[in-house]
């Protein structure tokens, strides 16, 4: 009986602690530039991935009119085009690596710019600290800026 109530206290702990599918979750959005021109976040995106020493990913994605970027016709058949998935959205997951993403996907951002992340991660903790450390050494102006992304299903 000892064993069924400690497993039972484990069980709920865990489910007290873990992030309910199909919800959003804080995050904190590391920014290193923000801009309306693509093109310049595009260009700085790879600049900064050289002096970081960090992945650049732009994940195919193109500058699009109505949705700000896109992805492909073809990776948007099943949400219609032009269509963009933010970094973050689904998954939730934790990131270190450079793109460009577009303002109008993030809760609480302003509208209408190309941001260069340079990382998405949990807000108030170690791992936003030491980025953001690490970071301030090459691009002084670094900010982050907490939002809410989806955590489920995107279809």
């Amino acid at each position: 009986m000892k064993n069924l109530v400690h497993i039972l206290l484990l069980f709920l702990t865990i489910s007290a602690t873990a992030q309910e599918f199909n919800s959003s979750v804080p995050k904190s959005v590391i920014i290193l530039l923000s801009t309306k021109n693509y093109s310049i976040a595009r260009k700085f995106a790879i600049e900064a991935g050289k002096k970081l020493k960090k992945e650049v990913r732009f994940g195919g994605l193109t500058p699009n009119p109505k949705t700000g970027l896109t992805m492909s016709r073809t990776d948007c058949e099943t949400y219609g085009y032009p269509c963009y998935i933010a970094r973050g959205e689904g998954d939730a997951a934790n990131s270190k690596f450079i793109s460009v993403e577009y303002s109008n996907a993030y809760e609480g951002f302003a509208k209408g710019y190309y941001i260069v992340v340079a990382g998405m991660v949990e807000p108030k903790s170690v791992e936003l600290v030491t980025e953001m450390q690490k970071i301030r050494t090459v691009y002084k102006n670094v900010y982050a800026k907490q939002t809410r992304v989806w955590f489920g299903c995107l279809h």
